[in-house]
């Protein structure tokens, strides 16, 4: 494989689990092809072609990588974005699987929203917005009470994860990161880096 791989990565017309990595993507600057399939007319006939039957995934150099946590961390690694230290890249981890825990139920509220089931929806988003979130939400408070980014002085691709699935909360819930300075400022941080703050002005409009 080249020092710089061509990437190829595949996904649904959404944001979803893809999104992460198009912001990791964009904030160390590699050009890729972002294939979005049609999840009824492409996607049955593709499925059996993937690894494990699921999107995405990301092709480097035509070699396929699949989980989305996974291909984050290969991109953070390859291209210098990721921690040198065993244990601060371990904390990392941590951080990356506690909010990635959040998405099954977050995304249940979404699909609430979307069967136009409204009564769901606002059930679902209550428990999730008072019981789920907040809890996690202090532990990366304090996180970053102890330094500036998750994994030390510099940020690196677990701050980009974060940032990306927290704003999407964010824009379901506008005052869900009130109680969170320090995550706020690292969101403010993470988005107005040049090149992913173009990649979010230019990106689809997709519904979630």
């Amino acid at each position: 494989m080249s020092s710089t791989p061509e990437y190829r990565l595949e996904y649904f017309n959404l944001r979803g689990r893809a999104e992460p990595i198009r912001w990791i993507l964009a904030v160390v600057e590699q050009p890729y092809q972002d294939i979005r399939f049609d999840k009824e007319a492409e996607w049955p006939k593709k499925k059996s072609d993937t690894p494990y039957g699921k999107l995405p995934v990301l092709y480097a150099d035509g070699r396929p990588l699949s989980q989305s946590v996974a291909i984050c961390r290969y991109l953070g690694v390859c291209h210098g974005f990721a921690s040198s230290d065993p244990w601060m890249a371990a904390v990392g981890d941590e951080v990356v699987d506690a909010v990635h825990d959040l998405l099954p139920q977050a995304a249940q509220i979404v699909y609430a929203k979307l069967a136009n089931d409204p009564e769901k929806a606002k059930r679902l988003a209550a428990e999730f917005y008072t019981s789920t979130l907040p809890p996690v939400l202090r532990e990366l408070e304090k996180r970053l009470a102890q330094t500036p980014y998750f994994c030390g002085d510099e940020m690196t691709w677990v701050d980009v994860f974060t940032s990306c699935y927290l704003s999407q909360l964010s824009s379901q819930h506008k005052d869900c990161l009130d109680s969170a300075p320090k995550i706020r400022d690292l969101l403010s941080k993470v988005t107005s880096k040049p090149a992913l703050k173009k990649w979010l002005e230019e990106r689809p409009v997709t519904p979630m």
